[in-house]
């Protein structure tokens, strides 16, 4: 006899399982044994949603079957089939949590659980190789992309090499012409060189006549300049001796005058 876990537990267990409102059956699993559900509209819901994980497993296994060349085939939205790829993924699981939880309600929970997890095994399994198959086309689809721009690169590289090689022989021939430009500038200051060192040296030579000039001019100045306060001093000397002389003159007539008065006669004596 197995005992049957309570509802609590399973909902511990399965955390991602939503708890059952009273009343409401779980989605029913092919091959597993469930409790009949208690309205019609539960039933067809579930229904409902076979079909359509029924339809998606199916365009699978024919995308499997007869894959359509990725070169022919046109651009297809590989997120949003990877996008439902993990919604039915996610919906196979949450219907085997369910059947699981459910088929604790049974007398043989061991076989059912058993047949559960067939049913999601065998739909996991489509769902991989739907998710192989999807990576594989696109993978192919952007090889043929890259060949095609590999493809379209190569073709304008060769569409653009008549202009390319042009372009770079006109940059040779510019740089050659630019080149001899420099070997024959080159060529000319060399020539040019002695005439430049004869130039360099008359100037030099001008330069030091000009020194010389200018050294001897100075000190000729220095000589006039020392003959004019020499020569200032000799007229302020002959100046005081001219003045001294006068003096001198001056005194001997005064005293010459003096004794010529005393020593002649008076006529009238006095």
């Amino acid at each position: 006899m197995i005992d049957k876990p309570h509802q609590a537990t399973m909902q511990a267990k399965h955390p991602g399982v939503p708890r059952s409102r009273a009343g409401a059956p779980a989605a029913p699993v092919a091959g597993a044994a469930v409790r009949a559900p208690r309205r019609p509209g539960a039933l067809l819901m579930a229904a409902c949603l076979a079909a359509v994980l029924g339809a998606a497993v199916g365009g699978g296994r024919a995308h499997a079957q007869a894959p359509v060349p990725a070169a022919e085939a046109a651009p297809r939205d590989f997120d949003a089939e990877r996008k439902a790829i993990d919604d039915s993924r996610a919906w196979t699981n949450y219907r085997y949590a369910k059947a699981e939880h459910d088929c604790y309600a049974t007398f043989f929970v061991n076989h059912c659980v058993d047949k559960a997890k067939d049913v999601q095994r065998e739909e996991l399994e489509v769902l991989r190789k739907r998710e192989l198959e999807v990576s594989a086309a696109e993978r192919a689809y952007k090889a043929v992309q890259r060949d095609q721009r590999q493809a379209l690169q190569r073709a304008q590289d060769e569409a653009e090499r008549p202009q390319r090689e042009a372009n770079e022989k006109a940059s040779r021939e510019a740089f050659g012409k630019k080149q001899q430009e420099q070997q024959l500038r080159d060529a000319e200051r060399q020539g040019q060189a002695p005439q430049r060192a004869a130039n360099a040296q008359a100037y030099d030579k001008k330069q030091a006549d000009f020194d010389a000039r200018l050294k001897e001019a100075q000190q000729h100045a220095a000589e006039d300049a020392r003959k004019r306060a020499e020569n200032v001093k000799d007229y302020e000397a002959k100046q005081r001796d001219a003045a001294q002389r006068q003096r001198e003159l001056d005194e001997r007539r005064a005293k010459a005058k003096e004794q010529g008065s005393a020593s002649s006669p008076r006529p009238f004596g006095f």
